[in-house]
């Protein structure tokens, strides 16, 4: 194979090469996609926490009713001794009174109490609705999503499979020093081993060839890099 035909074979594999370094981005980018969606990670922990909540207001709730339930149990045994007439001794009767009245204030403190707590109770509650609601929502909005994400990569995939089958047929065409040299080059120089002549310049460096560089890279029997970036340069006829 020619000089000329061999440079123009690493200016096309660089072509390809650049391709799949794209598609291998959109690959990882995809992936990573895939592995989740934050927005919906965040509205499931979310929810999750407001779950402990409802369990924790629930059992405030329940603890203020069996309070309340003790003190009323506690209210009524004293006021049916009271209003039975079982106690007739005045101090004993004054004790009981007082007693009596204890409770009840106890009683209407504590029912403010339970009631605050099942008020705090449904409004966590209905947090929790809204939340429920919201998760399936973007549950639905995710599955969607990724869908079509999965089918993205497999499409990807598939061309990127496409390319390195072409990439094959190119390598198996190329002297094993000469891919050494341009894979070296590749990595050392942003991917890009090859910089095509235009204009009478290099297109990457934009430096200006003389007339017997442009010649050697024409004709010359040797591959030619540019004398500022190193890159070989690639003359399309």
């Amino acid at each position: 194979m020619s000089t000329t035909l061999v440079v123009a074979a690493l200016f096309q594999l660089q072509q390809l090469d650049l391709e799949l370094d794209r598609l291998n981005a959109e690959l990882q980018s995809l992936e990573a996609a895939l592995r989740g969606n934050t927005r919906l990670q965040r509205l499931r922990s979310e929810y999750g926490a407001t779950q402990q909540q409802i369990q924790a207001s629930r059992q405030a709730q329940h603890e203020a009713e069996w309070a309340l339930a003790d003190i009323n149990r506690r209210l009524k045994a004293q006021e049916q001794r009271m209003y039975d007439g079982i106690v007739t001794n005045p101090r004993e009767l004054q004790a009981l009174q007082q007693e009596v009245q204890r409770l009840r204030g106890q009683q209407s403190r504590q029912e403010q109490v339970t009631q605050q707590a099942h008020d705090h109770a449904e409004l966590v509650q209905e947090q929790s609705d809204r939340q429920a609601t919201t998760v399936r929502e973007a549950e639905e909005s995710w599955e969607q999503e990724s869908a079509q994400l999965v089918s993205r990569r497999d499409q990807t995939e598939m061309r990127k499979q496409g390319i390195l089958a072409q990439r094959t047929q190119i390598v198996d065409g190329i002297d094993a020093t000469v891919l050494q040299r341009y894979e070296t080059l590749r990595r050392t120089k942003q991917g890009r081993a090859v910089s095509k002549v235009e204009k009478n310049s290099c297109q990457w460096c934009r430096v200006i060839l003389t007339a017997s560089e442009l010649q050697r890279v024409r004709t010359g029997p040797q591959l030619q890099t540019c004398t500022n970036c190193g890159r070989i340069l690639y003359y399309d006829r």
